[in-house]
């Protein structure tokens, strides 16, 4: 300890690289709910679920992200499967209309 007394700089790094780390992981366990896990019923398919859940992007690039998540190397799900799926709903979007305090004329 009486090394990292004397040591100021020393303290510091130790300080902020832990910190980082921290964050890091807090960030990452963010990421990872943005993703939740479905069950695939009779008749459904990738196709099916991409019409059903995707938001932004377009169906080909919501289905290829779905076959990346769950190592999928075919597009064919049968029932039963349990699939991860992307949540993009939850994104927040600036919107262009908002005014900031003092904008107004």
């Amino acid at each position: 300890m009486k090394l990292l007394a004397k040591n100021y700089f020393l303290t510091l790094f130790l300080g902020l690289s832990v910190t980082f780390i921290l964050s890091i992981v807090i960030i990452n366990s963010q990421v990872a709910e943005e993703e939740y896990k479905i069950k695939v019923e009779p008749g459904d398919s990738l196709w099916a679920l991409a019409d059903k859940f995707q938001s932004e992007k377009s169906r080909d690039a919501w289905i290829n992200e779905v076959m990346n998540l769950n190592n999928l190397h075919s597009a064919h799900i049968k029932a039963g499967d349990v699939l991860i799926i992307p949540n993009e709903t939850e994104h927040f979007h600036l919107d262009n209309s908002t005014e900031l305090a003092g904008d107004s004329e």
